[in-house]
């Protein structure tokens, strides 16, 4: 039974931002892609619990990014294992790296099961004996991260769920909410600030032609280092909750020469 699971990647076009370096929905996408094939040699893949009427549901995301990136046709590698199985919730770490061994973003990730026909969550004990744990290599506390409430509003908008948006069991996929708060992002900022912190709640689904009201605030910096603390709350048409995305923000010190990296790939 394998405890830990890496697989290579490429990173496309579609993975990186107008800088050519990887972006933090990039980074989601490839931890859950590997999570997936992990699963998947264990025999416990979206496509196999289905038989039993499960479905695999992420609720919560966090991320740590170092400062040196990947950039466009780098190629990374994407380590998970699961650190925690309780009874009713998994969690599984992850590890990314360039091809020289630099690690580029490292966090972990809550997985639940759901039962199709009740909508309630399941028990994992009957799969515990499938999971290899590795408990000694948690990067962090697992307990559900609080977010400040005394922040200042900078914007809101708004975001009519499409056909795109949607995962193969047709709800909105959990990547959508992060593309959707990355939207207040402008080039200017993401040229002198470089993501740090990141962690995702999700708390309802939301499905074709709902409306994702989206709120950003700025939280306040308790720190001593110069940084910006953003809260994204979406809401599902302006009702209830359906998902935050926390995020810390610092100044660059590394300016990428794409000229150069363009003459190595």
């Amino acid at each position: 039974m394998m405890n830990s699971y890496t697989h290579r990647y490429s990173l496309t076009a579609a993975d990186i931002d107008t800088r050519y370096r990887m972006t933090p929905t990039a980074v989601l996408l490839y931890y859950q892609d590997c999570w997936a094939r992990y699963m998947s040699c264990l025999h416990l893949a979206a496509f196999d619990v289905i038989k039993q009427n499960r479905i695999w549901v992420t609720t919560e995301f966090n991320a740590w990014f170092e400062e040196q990136t990947a950039l466009w046709s780098d190629d990374i590698d994407v380590t998970v294992w699961n650190s925690e199985v309780g009874t009713l919730r998994l969690y599984a770490e992850f590890r990314v790296c360039r091809a020289d061994g630099v690690e580029v973003a490292h966090g972990f990730g809550c997985w639940t099961l759901l039962d199709t026909e009740t909508h309630r969550l399941a028990p994992l004990t009957p799969i515990q004996p499938q999971l290899p744990v590795l408990p000694e290599l948690t990067s962090d506390t697992h307990k559900k991260r609080r977010f400040a409430t005394n922040g200042i509003q900078l914007q809101q908008f708004a975001h009519q769920v499409n056909p795109i948006n949607l995962d193969f069991n047709g709800h909105v996929n959990n990547r959508t909410y992060l593309n959707i708060a990355m939207q207040s992002a402008d080039e200017t900022f993401l040229d002198g600030y470089a993501i740090r912190c990141l962690t995702i709640h999700w708390l309802k689904e939301t499905f074709l032609g709902d409306t994702l009201a989206c709120r950003l605030t700025l939280l306040p910096n308790e720190t001593d280092q110069p940084m910006y603390h953003y809260l994204h709350t979406l809401s599902r048409n302006d009702i209830e909750t359906a998902a935050q995305v926390y995020s810390e923000w610092v100044p660059r010190s590394e300016q990428i020469d794409i000229s150069l990296h363009a003459q190595r790939v």
